[in-house]
């Protein structure tokens, strides 16, 4: 990585399936980074919708949950 460039980041906590998480999304030029208690967990991308494009299969309520926390965030 150059040393102009920065990935922004943000934090959120979301209960999903009965559990409390902390997240950290990380944006990445076009792609999204997940954090879900420090681990990395998935890359998800947005094109013409969001989908996931690496890590192990996310439930549908925690992929919206991302979703929508990133809308927020940069919308």
């Amino acid at each position: 990585m150059e040393q102009e460039e920065e990935l922004h980041s943000f934090p959120y906590e979301a209960t999903i399936g009965g559990r409390k998480h902390t997240y950290r999304i990380t944006q990445d030029n076009d792609k999204y980074g997940v954090e879900q208690d420090g681990l990395v967990i998935a890359e998800i991308r947005h094109d013409e919708q969001w989908r996931q494009i690496g890590g192990e299969p996310l439930r549908k309520d925690l992929l919206q949950s991302i979703c929508d926390h990133i809308e927020a965030h940069y919308g």
